[in-house]
């Protein structure tokens, strides 16, 4: 087993500290920079999705139900967001766009992935064992996913023009202390998402 590591160069570089050093610096960029609030926010909107699922798989949803699952869907597609409207003051265009980016593909990914691998095999499965369209099951997951598709819709559309707006005023804002006038806008070496990399 042991020569078996050694001969293996992905298994062998998975044995040495630097290996682990350089993943666990990774993490930690990305966890202190703002791009995570935008997996917060997308995971959140996942994860009451599936609470809801979980609540209501026994028991009629109610119009009330409904409206709070979508509120805290709404809420926290706000928080996925934050570095979209907020990015830092020293942040340029391009770190805007990036976020724009980000933010337009996680949440793509997080309401193409739940309908396409949650609710719709979940619906089939269903009418393959006889469940009736209107029973309790096919609610608890019609309802939470379209509370999550609303607010992932509302998230891309409210990032569209937030981005542009954002990108505009930091476009017309001052160079910040010690990048030269002469650098374009959008341009400024790579200012990290809320601020300078130390690296």
């Amino acid at each position: 087993m042991f020569d078996g590591i050694r001969g293996n160069r992905g298994l062998r570089r998975a044995t040495q500290a630097w290996f682990w050093h350089s993943k666990f610096h990774a993490v930690s960029v990305f966890t202190r920079s703002r791009a995570v609030w935008v997996v917060v926010g997308n995971a959140g909107t996942l994860l009451t999705a599936l609470a809801g699922t979980a609540h209501y798989w026994s028991r009629p949803v109610s119009f009330a139900g409904f409206a709070v699952l979508q509120l805290v869907c709404l809420a926290f597609q706000a928080i996925a967001l934050v570095p979209v409207a907020w990015p830092g003051g020293t942040a340029t265009p391009r770190d805007v766009r990036g976020f724009s980016e980000l933010h337009q593909s996680l949440t793509v990914a997080t309401v193409c992935g739940s309908w396409i691998f949650g609710v719709l095999p979940g619906l089939a499965l269903l009418t393959l064992y006889d469940v009736e369209a209107g029973s309790p099951q096919s609610a608890a997951l019609l309802v939470p996913g379209t509370a999550l598709m609303l607010a992932c819709v509302a998230g891309l559309i409210t990032a569209t023009g937030v981005a542009v707006k954002v990108m505009a005023q930091h476009r017309d804002a001052p160079a910040p202390p010690g990048v030269s006038e002469g650098v374009g806008s959008g341009e400024v070496a790579e200012v990290d998402s809320g601020g300078f990399d130390s690296d």
